[in-house]
This record gives C-alpha cells, sequence and structure tokens, in this order.
C-alpha cells in the first residue's frame, strides 16, 4: 500500500495529487475527490527531463539528470500544495530503482522537500497500472491484456475482466532499448533487427502465458503507446484527435507508422503529424518494440488507455475509504458509475432520472418499429441521464452546453470517443433543431449510426417532454397500435398531466417524420388528437430510415 497520508477511515480528503517518477519524464496529475470516492482530473503537469538516460545502463543517475529531476519534482510540488492536493503520492519507478545513488535522490526530496517518495517493484507498478487502465476500458465479458511502455521497463498484465491472472514487468523501456541498440540516425536495419530480436527474446515467457488464455482485447497505456496512437490517427485522418481514451491503433497502421519513423531521421521525424517532439529520439525503439508485442500476442489492434499508473495511485488510496469501496461495489460497471457520478457532479437531479426511465420504457415497447439493439438503448439512457448537465452552464442554449460539457469530460470513463460523442449528440438534439443527416454535429459520425442517432434523438424529445413539469407525473407508460401509428397511454394515477401531453405532442414532430403517426392519451381516456392549426407529420427525407420507409410509417 503506498504511503501519503495517516487517513484509514471517515472521510476522503477533497484534492489528492499523484507524481509518477518515471525514466522518460515525471508526471503529475492532480485531482478532485468526488462522491462515493470518485475523482475527476483537474490538472496536468509533465516534464521530459530524462533520468532513465544513461543511468539504466550505467547503474547510476548522473549530477545532470538529479538536478533535472529534482528540479522538476520541486515544482510539482508546490503546484499541488499551492492547489490544496493532500496528499501528495509520490511513486518512483525503474529509474531511481535501479540506479546505485536512488536512494539520495529519495532523501532529498523528503528532507527539502518534505515529500515522501516510495519507489515501487517492477510487479506494484503493473498492479496500478492494471487499476488506472480498469477504471478507464471496460473490461466487461473481455479478457484484455494490459501493456505499459516505460522508459526502463514494460509491464504487461493479463486479466479476466477485473480479475489480474498473471503479470510481468520487464527491462525494456524505450530509454533502455535506445542506449543499448541505437546509435545512428536513421537507426541501421542491424540495429533494429538487434532490438527486435532482444525484446522477443525477453517476451517470449509473456506471449506464452497470454496465449494459454487467449486475450480478446489489448489495451495501451502510457506516453509512448499513446503517442503511436495519436500518430497512426493522424496518418489516417490528417489531425491528431482531441481525445485518444478507447481510441484504437490498427496493427496495419502501426506497421505503416513504423516505417516512416524507421527511414527518417530525428529533425524529419520531428515534422511527423502527432509525435511529442520530446519523444524524437526514443520514438524508433517504441515503435518497434510495440510492433513486437502485437505480433507476438497475436492481436490486430489495441486499445488506447489514458488512465495508468498516476490514476492507478490515486484509486489505490481511495480504496482505504469505506464510500469508495461501497459504490464500486454496487456499481461495477464503470461506464454507468462515471455517468451517475457526472448527474451528481451538475446536479442533475430527479427530471434526469425520470426522462431515462422514460425513455428506455419508450425505447422497449417501440423496439419493432426502431428496431435498434442493446447498445443503442445504453447510449439512449445515459444520453437521458446526462442531457441537461449544461444547465450548470446557463439556462439559455442548455443543450448546446450539454453536449460541449459531455464531449470534454473528465469524469466519463469506459467509453469509445465516437460512443462518448454519440452521447454528447443527443443531448444535444433533446430540444431546438430538429437533428437531420447534414447536421455539422453529426459531420464525423458514420452514415449508420446518424441515421440510429436521430431516431434515438426522437425518443429522447418524448421522453423529455413526458416530464415537462419535473415532477414525475407519469409513472408508466403503454404503448398499442392506433390506426397508422401508435398511441401512447400514461399512467399519471389521476395527476393533472395536461403540461406533459401538450409538450408530447410538440415535441414528437421528429418521431412522426421517422415512424409515423403516434398519439398520447391518459390511461382509460380516449386519444388526444392535435387541435386544428397544429403540426402535422412531414415526410421523411429521402435515405434516412430506408426501413421504415419501406414498410409506409412515414407520411
Amino acid at each position: 500500500m503506498l504511503n501519503g497520508s495517516n487517513r484509514r477511515r471517515g472521510n476522503p480528503p477533497t484534492k489528492v495529487a499523484a507524481i509518477d517518477i518515471g525514466s522518460n519524464s515525471i508526471h503529475m496529475v492532480t485531482a478532485r475527490v468526488l462522491s462515493g470516492g470518485q475523482f475527476e482530473i483537474v490538472d496536468r503537469a509533465k516534464e521530459m527531463v530524462g533520468l532513465g538516460r544513461g543511468t539504466l545502463v550505467k547503474g547510476y543517475l548522473s549530477h545532470a539528470a538529479i538536478e533535472a529531476g529534482f528540479g522538476a519534482l520541486s515544482k510539482f510540488t508546490q503546484l499541488a500544495r499551492r492547489e490544496g492536493a493532500d496528499p501528495i503520492l509520490a511513486i518512483a519507478t525503474s529509474s531511481i530503482r535501479e540506479a546505485s545513488n536512488g536512494g539520495d535522490f529519495v532523501l532529498r526530496a523528503w528532507e527539502e522537500l518534505g515529500l515522501r517518495v516510495d519507489v515501487v517493484t517492477g510487479l506494484e507498478e503493473a498492479r496500478l497500472v492494471f487499476e488506472g487502465a480498469r477504471h478507464s476500458i471496460d473490461f466487461r465479458g473481455q479478457r484484455p491484456v494490459i501493456t505499459d511502455v516505460g522508459g526502463g521497463s514494460v509491464e504487461v498484465i493479463q486479466s479476466i475482466g477485473p480479475r489480474i491472472e498473471w503479470q510481468e514487468s520487464l527491462k525494456l523501456g524505450v530509454a533502455r532499448l535506445t542506449d543499448r541498440f541505437i546509435s545512428s540516425d536513421p537507426p541501421k536495419k542491424s540495429e533494429i533487427a538487434a532490438l527486435r530480436s532482444h525484446a522477443r527474446r525477453k517476451l517470449a515467457s509473456a506471449f506464452k502465458k497470454a496465449r494459454r488464455i487467449k486475450p480478446t482485447m489489448m489495451v495501451g497505456t502510457s506516453g509512448t503507446l499513446l503517442n503511436l496512437t495519436a500518430m497512426a490517427a493522424a496518418l489516417r485522418g490528417g489531425k491528431q484527435p482531441e481525445t485518444l481514451n478507447n481510441l484504437v491503433l490498427r496493427l496495419e497502421d502501426l506497421r505503416e507508422l513504423t516505417a516512416q519513423i524507421l527511414g527518417r531521421t530525428a529533425e524529419e521525424r520531428a515534422d511527423l503529424v502527432g509525435l511529442d517532439r520530446r519523444r524524437v529520439d526514443l520514438i524508433p525503439a517504441g515503435a518497434v518494440l510495440t510492433q513486437v508485442m502485437f505480433e507476438g500476442l497475436e492481436m490486430e489492434q489495441m486499445r488506447a488507455c489514458e488512465w495508468g499508473l498516476r490514476e492507478g495511485v490515486i484509486l489505490d488510496f481511495l480504496a482505504r475509504f469505506p464510500d469508495y469501496a461501497e459504490t464500486v461495489e454496487r456499481l461495477p460497471d464503470i461506464r454507468r458509475r462515471s455517468v451517475i457520478e457526472m448527474t451528481r457532479r451538475f446536479e442533475s437531479g430527479d427530471h434526469a432520472a425520470q426522462v431515462a426511465k422514460l425513455a428506455v420504457r419508450l425505447f422497449d415497447a417501440t423496439s419493432t418499429i426502431h428496431r435498434y439493439g442493446s447498445p443503442e438503448r445504453e447510449l439512449l439512457e445515459f444520453a437521458a441521464l446526462l442531457h441537461d448537465v449544461g444547465l450548470q452552464v446557463s439556462h439559455r442554449r442548455h443543450h448546446h452546453h450539454s453536449q460541449y460539457l459531455i464531449s470534454y469530460s473528465e469524469i466519463l470513463r469506459g467509453f469509445t470517443p465516437e460512443e462518448t460523442q454519440a452521447i454528447a449528440v443527443l443531448a444535444r438534439f433533446h430540444k431546438g433543431a430538429l437533428p437531420k443527416l447534414s447536421s455539422p454535429e453529426l459531420s464525423e459520425m458514420s452514415a449508420g449510426l446518424r441515421q440510429r442517432l436521430i431516431g434515438l434523438a426522437a425518443i429522447l424529445r418524448i421522453a423529455d417532454a413526458l416530464d415537462r413539469s419535473h415532477h414525475s407525473v407519469v409513472r408508466a407508460i403503454r404503448v398499442t397500435r392506433g390506426g397508422a401509428g401508435i398511441v401512447v397511454a400514461l399512467d399519471t394515477q389521476q395527476r393533472d398531466a395536461e403540461l406533459e401531453l401538450w409538450a408530447a405532442e410538440r415535441k414528437s414532430d421528429l418521431w412522426e417524420k421517422l415512424f409515423g403517426n403516434i398519439q398520447f392519451r391518459i390511461m382509460n381516456s380516449g386519444p388526444r388528437r392535435r387541435p386544428a392549426g397544429e403540426s402535422t407529420p412531414f415526410p421523411l427525407p429521402s435515405g434516412l430510415n430506408p426501413v421504415n420507409q419501406a414498410r409506409g410509417r412515414h407520411k
């Protein structure tokens, strides 16, 4: 268990910082602790000090490395304290662990900064990496293999769902490999061949273990793997994506990228889109090593994970508090847990829960009409829970604010970038202008997903209308066929639902555009029809919903 505080029980702190003293860089994250022991990252800082350059071969830290590292550590400690973080959890990995004078660095941090630094073993480092990854990527029903490529070591962890089966820490970091094998610019073929052969030999036992369990997912964390993912995405799309979490790096793209990296000098590599220039000397070893891992693990793609060691340190600390442990046990699904935490963070309240309940019931009751599956159902529910978070910014245009907050949230975890944007788009279109295939908010999504999101928006708009008063008047709904469309009967337990009926009729236009006529009535009363002069259904645009178009459900 890591150091950092005498707290064992009771309430967790309000802010906590984690500092990772690595072989390539020193990183810090500062987090605000939320209810249920959850947290959101509020600040990140990084300096590429290169503690491992030369150290991992010679076995000791040079005076220059010590001064550079201590300077960064001093600045980060001051920053964390200024932001009110307490405790500051600091760990050191292979460069300090292996250096003969690593203890001097740790002692100086304590004497001059009052900062206790834990020097963790390779296996403890692997465990903490796994903690971070499993709280960021959805491992349900998977047998993931998690890889972390640092400057001094590589951690490989195999799990079944949330349980570790085996883990290894190997002396294969990119700084170590670069110092040992690469001296030419660009690297010679003989240097790359020697590096590749060495990596395969060192990783052979891990590959053998992995093949016995047959991983279904490869997950990559750490700066090197994230940087390669960003570069491959830029290679395909011409620009670096704004978020990398859950983004897929394909082996075929990695091979193409590796060829470009190895064929260029450091100066030429610096111009590659997406490359962190501070990694220009290390990225050749990183690309070759990553390709070896892909091939040895027999995986065709890897999911990038932005959470790793530092977040694992914070999670390990928060696990000491009862409310955190209870929350994780009660809500093991990280996606749902993070959505619920965001609703609490932005005080969405009972209305969001009511809209989500009605949206899911309407979705289920009309499944033979829209024919969407469980992935769409989950996206709809999550969007309903989050559709009003923008009210914390402003009531005016709050649906636009909701889209922005969801798109850039540090709280939401376990979603692919496309899923996050889908939830954000649904929140955007829960009111206001109707979505179209040509809407800018949908422009970067596939045609099939755009069509499904427009259909889900139709359901969300009605569900939101059915709680127009925010008093949870509608307790249940029942959908039946009626004439050219459907009738939605509302169980209000004799409470006044006039406002809900009025709003539902106004916001059912998108549904009718896609799926046909819809009417609303209170249970045990007749269908309510639109008064003369109110809007009527309009034709379905060509190609929007060919299944329902063929069935004549539109008007």
